[in-house]
Protein backbone atom coordinates (compact mmCIF):
# COMPACT_ATOMS: atom_id res chain seq x y z
CA UNK A 1 0.00 0.00 0.00
CA UNK A 2 2.82 2.38 0.82
CA UNK A 3 4.41 1.72 -2.60
CA UNK A 4 1.13 2.63 -4.32
CA UNK A 5 0.87 5.90 -2.37
CA UNK A 6 4.46 6.74 -3.22
CA UNK A 7 3.71 6.08 -6.91
CA UNK A 8 0.74 8.45 -6.78
CA UNK A 9 2.91 11.14 -5.27
CA UNK A 10 5.34 10.83 -8.15
CA UNK A 11 2.61 10.69 -10.81
CA UNK A 12 1.72 14.39 -10.94
CA UNK A 13 2.78 17.12 -13.35
CA UNK A 14 6.50 17.66 -12.73
CA UNK A 15 7.23 19.86 -15.73
CA UNK A 16 7.95 22.97 -13.63
CA UNK A 17 10.17 20.94 -11.31
CA UNK A 18 12.16 19.25 -14.07
CA UNK A 19 12.34 22.40 -16.22
CA UNK A 20 12.39 25.24 -13.67
CA UNK A 21 11.82 28.84 -14.82
CA UNK A 22 15.19 30.09 -13.64
CA UNK A 23 15.73 33.80 -14.22
CA UNK A 24 12.05 34.75 -14.60
CA UNK A 25 10.11 36.63 -11.91
CA UNK A 26 6.73 36.14 -13.60
CA UNK A 27 6.50 32.60 -14.91
CA UNK A 28 4.26 29.62 -15.54
CA UNK A 29 3.21 27.51 -12.55
CA UNK A 30 1.97 23.94 -12.28
CA UNK A 31 -1.64 25.07 -12.67
CA UNK A 32 -0.82 26.83 -15.91
CA UNK A 33 1.13 23.80 -17.11
CA UNK A 34 -1.87 21.56 -16.35
CA UNK A 35 -4.05 23.69 -18.60
CA UNK A 36 -1.47 23.55 -21.38
CA UNK A 37 -1.33 19.75 -21.11
CA UNK A 38 -5.12 19.68 -21.49
CA UNK A 39 -4.89 21.87 -24.62
CA UNK A 40 -2.20 19.54 -25.97
CA UNK A 41 -4.55 16.58 -25.54
CA UNK A 42 -7.30 18.44 -27.41
CA UNK A 43 -5.05 19.13 -30.41
CA UNK A 44 -3.69 15.58 -30.36
CA UNK A 45 -7.22 14.12 -30.32
CA UNK A 46 -8.22 16.31 -33.27
CA UNK A 47 -5.17 15.19 -35.23
CA UNK A 48 -5.84 11.50 -34.58
CA UNK A 49 -9.51 11.77 -35.58
CA UNK A 50 -8.70 13.67 -38.77
CA UNK A 51 -5.95 11.25 -39.77
CA UNK A 52 -8.27 8.29 -39.19
CA UNK A 53 -11.00 9.87 -41.32
CA UNK A 54 -8.52 10.89 -44.01
CA UNK A 55 -7.40 7.31 -44.67
CA UNK A 56 -11.01 6.34 -45.33
CA UNK A 57 -10.96 8.63 -48.37
CA UNK A 58 -9.39 8.04 -51.77
CA UNK A 59 -5.99 9.75 -52.24
CA UNK A 60 -7.48 12.30 -54.65
CA UNK A 61 -10.14 13.30 -52.08
CA UNK A 62 -7.85 14.21 -49.16
CA UNK A 63 -7.03 17.84 -49.99
CA UNK A 64 -9.32 19.35 -47.35
CA UNK A 65 -8.05 16.93 -44.70
CA UNK A 66 -4.45 17.98 -45.34
CA UNK A 67 -5.32 21.62 -44.64
CA UNK A 68 -6.86 20.68 -41.28
CA UNK A 69 -4.36 18.06 -40.13
CA UNK A 70 -1.34 20.33 -40.61
CA UNK A 71 -2.31 23.08 -38.11
CA UNK A 72 -3.55 20.73 -35.37
CA UNK A 73 -0.35 18.65 -35.54
CA UNK A 74 1.83 21.77 -35.40
CA UNK A 75 -0.14 23.09 -32.44
CA UNK A 76 -0.01 19.75 -30.64
CA UNK A 77 3.80 19.86 -30.84
CA UNK A 78 3.72 23.51 -29.78
CA UNK A 79 1.56 22.85 -26.72
CA UNK A 80 3.68 19.88 -25.71
CA UNK A 81 6.62 22.30 -25.59
CA UNK A 82 4.66 24.95 -23.70
CA UNK A 83 3.27 22.50 -21.15
CA UNK A 84 6.79 21.14 -20.57
CA UNK A 85 7.90 24.70 -19.70
CA UNK A 86 10.39 24.74 -22.56
CA UNK A 87 11.14 27.15 -25.39
CA UNK A 88 11.19 30.42 -23.44
CA UNK A 89 13.51 33.25 -22.45
CA UNK A 90 13.35 35.81 -19.60
CA UNK A 91 12.62 39.31 -20.89
CA UNK A 92 12.69 42.39 -18.70
CA UNK A 93 9.18 43.81 -18.63
CA UNK A 94 8.61 47.38 -19.78
CA UNK A 95 5.78 48.00 -17.30
CA UNK A 96 5.56 47.17 -13.61
CA UNK A 97 1.91 46.08 -13.52
CA UNK A 98 2.61 42.49 -12.44
CA UNK A 99 4.71 42.11 -9.30
CA UNK A 100 6.01 39.36 -7.03
CA UNK A 101 7.58 39.49 -3.59
CA UNK A 102 10.73 37.74 -4.78
CA UNK A 103 11.69 40.02 -7.68
CA UNK A 104 14.93 41.96 -7.26
CA UNK A 105 14.31 44.54 -9.98
CA UNK A 106 11.30 46.68 -10.86
CA UNK A 107 10.00 45.93 -13.41
CA UNK A 108 10.96 42.28 -13.17
CA UNK A 109 11.67 39.64 -15.79
CA UNK A 110 8.77 37.94 -17.56
CA UNK A 111 8.80 34.45 -19.05
CA UNK A 112 8.22 34.81 -22.81
CA UNK A 113 7.61 31.63 -24.83
CA UNK A 114 9.21 32.05 -28.25
CA UNK A 115 8.11 28.47 -29.03
CA UNK A 116 4.50 29.74 -29.16
CA UNK A 117 5.39 31.95 -32.11
CA UNK A 118 7.18 29.11 -33.88
CA UNK A 119 3.98 27.08 -33.61
CA UNK A 120 1.96 30.01 -34.94
CA UNK A 121 4.40 30.44 -37.83
CA UNK A 122 3.67 26.86 -38.91
CA UNK A 123 -0.07 26.74 -38.14
CA UNK A 124 -1.54 30.22 -38.63
CA UNK A 125 -1.48 30.32 -42.46
CA UNK A 126 -3.69 27.24 -42.79
CA UNK A 127 -7.07 28.82 -41.93
CA UNK A 128 -6.21 31.57 -44.44
CA UNK A 129 -5.38 28.91 -47.03
CA UNK A 130 -8.68 27.14 -46.32
CA UNK A 131 -10.66 30.34 -46.84
CA UNK A 132 -8.74 30.95 -50.07
CA UNK A 133 -9.57 27.47 -51.34
CA UNK A 134 -13.28 28.24 -51.14
CA UNK A 135 -12.83 30.69 -53.99
CA UNK A 136 -10.27 28.80 -56.09
CA UNK A 137 -7.89 31.69 -55.39
CA UNK A 138 -4.76 31.79 -57.62
CA UNK A 139 -1.63 30.40 -56.02
CA UNK A 140 0.27 33.69 -56.13
CA UNK A 141 -2.56 35.41 -54.24
CA UNK A 142 -2.54 32.63 -51.62
CA UNK A 143 1.25 33.00 -51.31
CA UNK A 144 0.81 36.73 -50.77
CA UNK A 145 -1.75 36.13 -48.01
CA UNK A 146 0.48 33.53 -46.35
CA UNK A 147 3.42 35.96 -46.44
CA UNK A 148 1.35 38.61 -44.67
CA UNK A 149 0.27 36.09 -42.05
CA UNK A 150 3.89 35.13 -41.37
CA UNK A 151 4.77 38.83 -41.15
CA UNK A 152 2.11 39.14 -38.44
CA UNK A 153 3.66 36.28 -36.44
CA UNK A 154 7.29 37.41 -36.79
CA UNK A 155 6.47 41.02 -35.92
CA UNK A 156 4.71 39.94 -32.72
CA UNK A 157 7.66 37.69 -31.83
CA UNK A 158 10.08 40.59 -32.13
CA UNK A 159 7.70 42.80 -30.14
CA UNK A 160 7.56 40.17 -27.38
CA UNK A 161 11.33 39.96 -26.88
CA UNK A 162 12.05 43.71 -27.14
CA UNK A 163 11.98 45.35 -23.71
CA UNK A 164 11.81 49.01 -24.80
CA UNK A 165 8.87 50.96 -26.17
CA UNK A 166 10.02 50.07 -29.67
CA UNK A 167 8.06 46.85 -29.19
CA UNK A 168 4.91 48.79 -30.10
CA UNK A 169 6.38 49.62 -33.50
CA UNK A 170 6.58 45.90 -34.33
CA UNK A 171 3.15 45.47 -32.77
CA UNK A 172 1.83 48.03 -35.27
CA UNK A 173 3.53 46.23 -38.16
CA UNK A 174 1.78 43.02 -37.10
CA UNK A 175 -1.66 44.63 -36.98
CA UNK A 176 -1.18 46.27 -40.39
CA UNK A 177 -0.09 42.93 -41.91
CA UNK A 178 -3.17 41.21 -40.50
CA UNK A 179 -5.50 43.93 -41.80
CA UNK A 180 -3.97 43.86 -45.30
CA UNK A 181 -4.25 40.06 -45.38
CA UNK A 182 -7.94 40.20 -44.44
CA UNK A 183 -8.59 42.89 -47.04
CA UNK A 184 -6.92 40.71 -49.65
CA UNK A 185 -9.09 37.72 -48.76
CA UNK A 186 -12.29 39.77 -48.48
CA UNK A 187 -11.78 41.35 -51.90
CA UNK A 188 -10.06 38.91 -54.25
CA UNK A 189 -11.32 35.62 -52.79
CA UNK A 190 -14.75 37.03 -51.96
CA UNK A 191 -15.31 38.14 -55.55
CA UNK A 192 -14.24 34.72 -56.81
CA UNK A 193 -16.60 32.98 -54.41
CA UNK A 194 -19.54 35.00 -55.76
CA UNK A 195 -19.07 33.38 -59.15
CA UNK A 196 -19.42 29.87 -57.69
CA UNK A 197 -22.80 30.26 -56.03
CA UNK A 198 -24.78 31.95 -53.27
CA UNK A 199 -24.51 28.94 -50.94
CA UNK A 200 -20.71 28.89 -51.22
CA UNK A 201 -20.66 32.65 -50.68
CA UNK A 202 -22.62 32.21 -47.42
CA UNK A 203 -20.23 29.51 -46.22
CA UNK A 204 -17.23 31.72 -47.02
CA UNK A 205 -18.73 34.78 -45.31
CA UNK A 206 -19.42 32.97 -42.03
CA UNK A 207 -16.18 30.99 -42.15
CA UNK A 208 -13.85 33.92 -42.68
CA UNK A 209 -15.97 36.13 -40.44
CA UNK A 210 -15.18 33.78 -37.53
CA UNK A 211 -11.49 33.82 -38.49
CA UNK A 212 -11.35 37.63 -38.51
CA UNK A 213 -13.19 37.87 -35.18
CA UNK A 214 -10.84 35.46 -33.39
CA UNK A 215 -7.76 36.88 -35.11
CA UNK A 216 -8.64 40.38 -33.88
CA UNK A 217 -8.53 39.18 -30.23
CA UNK A 218 -4.89 38.06 -30.39
CA UNK A 219 -3.44 41.61 -30.27
CA UNK A 220 -5.58 42.27 -27.18
CA UNK A 221 -4.09 39.23 -25.45
CA UNK A 222 -0.60 40.32 -26.46
CA UNK A 223 -1.19 43.81 -25.04
CA UNK A 224 -2.24 42.31 -21.71
CA UNK A 225 0.56 39.74 -21.48
CA UNK A 226 3.94 40.12 -23.25
CA UNK A 227 3.25 43.71 -24.23
CA UNK A 228 1.78 45.43 -21.19
CA UNK A 229 2.65 42.90 -18.46
CA UNK A 230 -0.87 43.21 -17.02
CA UNK A 231 -1.75 39.51 -16.49
CA UNK A 232 0.30 36.63 -15.14
CA UNK A 233 1.73 33.93 -17.48
CA UNK A 234 -0.89 31.47 -16.19
CA UNK A 235 -3.71 33.75 -17.35
CA UNK A 236 -1.81 34.35 -20.59
CA UNK A 237 -1.67 30.59 -21.19
CA UNK A 238 -5.44 30.25 -20.70
CA UNK A 239 -6.23 33.29 -22.89
CA UNK A 240 -3.99 32.20 -25.78
CA UNK A 241 -5.00 28.57 -25.32
CA UNK A 242 -8.71 29.23 -25.82
CA UNK A 243 -8.01 31.32 -28.92
CA UNK A 244 -5.65 28.68 -30.36
CA UNK A 245 -8.08 25.82 -29.80
CA UNK A 246 -10.86 27.74 -31.54
CA UNK A 247 -8.94 29.31 -34.44
CA UNK A 248 -6.23 26.71 -35.08
CA UNK A 249 -8.20 23.63 -34.02
CA UNK A 250 -11.97 23.90 -34.26
CA UNK A 251 -12.09 26.18 -37.32
CA UNK A 252 -9.77 24.01 -39.49
CA UNK A 253 -11.70 20.89 -38.47
CA UNK A 254 -15.05 22.47 -39.35
CA UNK A 255 -13.69 23.37 -42.77
CA UNK A 256 -13.50 19.69 -43.73
CA UNK A 257 -17.27 18.95 -43.64
CA UNK A 258 -18.14 22.40 -45.00
CA UNK A 259 -15.84 22.07 -48.01
CA UNK A 260 -16.83 18.43 -48.43
CA UNK A 261 -20.47 19.49 -48.67
CA UNK A 262 -19.59 21.89 -51.48
CA UNK A 263 -17.42 19.33 -53.25
CA UNK A 264 -14.02 19.25 -54.90
CA UNK A 265 -15.43 19.42 -58.42
CA UNK A 266 -17.47 22.54 -57.74
CA UNK A 267 -14.47 24.33 -56.26
CA UNK A 268 -12.35 23.33 -59.25
CA UNK A 269 -10.07 20.85 -57.47
CA UNK A 270 -11.66 17.58 -58.60
CA UNK A 271 -9.66 15.18 -60.74
CA UNK A 272 -9.77 11.51 -61.60
CA UNK A 273 -7.02 9.11 -60.77
CA UNK A 274 -4.68 8.41 -63.64
CA UNK A 275 -5.51 5.12 -65.31
CA UNK A 276 -2.86 2.42 -65.39
CA UNK A 277 -1.34 1.69 -68.79
CA UNK A 278 0.78 -1.50 -68.98
CA UNK A 279 4.12 -1.39 -70.75
CA UNK A 280 4.05 -2.66 -74.35
CA UNK A 281 5.53 -6.07 -75.07
CA UNK A 282 8.89 -6.60 -76.79
CA UNK A 283 7.15 -7.67 -80.00
CA UNK A 284 5.10 -4.49 -80.02
CA UNK A 285 8.21 -2.39 -79.44
CA UNK A 286 9.99 -4.08 -82.35
CA UNK A 287 6.99 -3.44 -84.61
CA UNK A 288 6.96 0.22 -83.65
CA UNK A 289 10.70 0.52 -84.30
CA UNK A 290 10.39 -1.21 -87.69
CA UNK A 291 7.53 1.04 -88.72
CA UNK A 292 9.52 4.10 -87.66
CA UNK A 293 12.62 2.99 -89.58
CA UNK A 294 10.64 2.23 -92.72
CA UNK A 295 8.98 5.63 -92.50
CA UNK A 296 12.34 7.37 -92.18
CA UNK A 297 13.64 5.41 -95.18
CA UNK A 298 10.65 6.39 -97.23
CA UNK A 299 11.19 10.01 -96.40
CA UNK A 300 14.92 9.98 -97.00
CA UNK A 301 14.71 7.94 -100.27
CA UNK A 302 11.79 9.21 -102.25
CA UNK A 303 10.74 7.36 -105.37
CA UNK A 304 12.07 8.91 -108.61
CA UNK A 305 9.50 10.80 -110.58
CA UNK A 306 8.31 9.05 -113.77
CA UNK A 307 9.98 10.25 -117.01
CA UNK A 308 7.86 12.22 -119.38
CA UNK A 309 7.11 10.48 -122.66
CA UNK A 310 8.78 12.04 -125.71
CA UNK A 311 6.46 13.57 -128.18
CA UNK A 312 6.55 11.78 -131.55
CA UNK A 313 7.53 13.82 -134.55
CA UNK A 314 4.99 14.05 -137.26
Amino acid sequence: MSDFIELLKRGGNEAITINPPIGADFHLTTRGSDWLWAAFCVFLAMAMILIGLMFRKAPNERLFYYTAIAPVIFMAINYFTLASNLGWIPVKAKYNHVRTSTQKEHPGYRQVFYSRYIGWFMAFPWPIIQASLLGSTPMWQIAFNVGLTETWVVSLLVAAVVKSTYKWGYYTFAIVAGIVCSISVMTTTRNLVKNIGSDVFSVFTYFYGVIMFLWAIYPICFGLSEGGNVIQPNSEAVFYGILDILLLGVVPCLFVPLAGYIGLDRLGYGHNQASFHPLPSEKTMNSIASARNSGETAVSSPKPAPKKAKKSKK
